[in-house]
């Protein structure tokens, strides 16, 4: 290896060098962390969603407590990537507010800049993941309700689910057929 490029790779940092790449490593710690909550978190709305299909409503109550956990954890490791993000807009000598992946990764070594866009890559895509099965939770919750208020409906004699229409306005209308239903309501 030549003179000049040994000296360089030995160059020590300067204070505040060193105390970024320390902050660099604490925000990776962090993300990591919340990267491990969010896997979790996903895991649970799996569960979330096998206890709905199978109709296991009893059970749901547990999932929903230990996604509940899950999100306080979520909220402490924000608390401390926040205070990491003043340290760093302190040490970048930038505001806060203009403080984001892009500015941190041009600031960052070759293997810190790696590490911090592939979390950023792979909180993304948990978050993209756990949407879209909460959002398909919630409608099979919806469906499950609907359901349950229709068979209601039909035992119990409300108006005739099949002619519950909404007029042009949107409001329902005026006349609707009214059935007797299986039970009067009166036992």
């Amino acid at each position: 290896m030549p003179a000049a490029r040994r000296k360089k790779a030995f160059t020590p940092e300067t204070k505040e060098e060193n105390i970024l790449r320390q902050v660099l490593r604490e925000l990776c710690d962090l993300l990591n962390e919340q990267k491990g909550v969010l896997e979790e978190m996903l895991r649970l709305s799996e569960q979330e969603r096998q206890i709905i299909i199978s109709g296991e409503a009893d059970k749901l109550e547990g999932i929903v407590k230990l996604e509940f956990r899950e999100l306080s954890k979520l909220g402490a490791i924000e608390k401390k990537r926040m205070e990491l993000h003043k340290t760093i807009s302190e040490e970048l000598k930038l505001p806060a507010k203009d403080l984001n992946v892009t500015v941190i990764a041009q600031r960052a070594t070759p293997d810190e800049r790696e590490a911090i866009k592939k979390l950023q890559i792979d909180l993304t895509e948990l978050i993209k993941q756990h949407t879209a099965l909460n959002t398909e939770n919630r409608e099979l919750i919806n469906a499950h309700l609907d359901y349950s208020e229709m068979m209601m409906n039909l035992m119990v004699g409300s108006e005739d689910p099949l002619n519950n229409f909404y007029g042009g306005d949107g409001k329902a209308t005026e006349e609707k057929k009214k059935s007797t239903g299986f039970f009067d309501g009166s036992a």
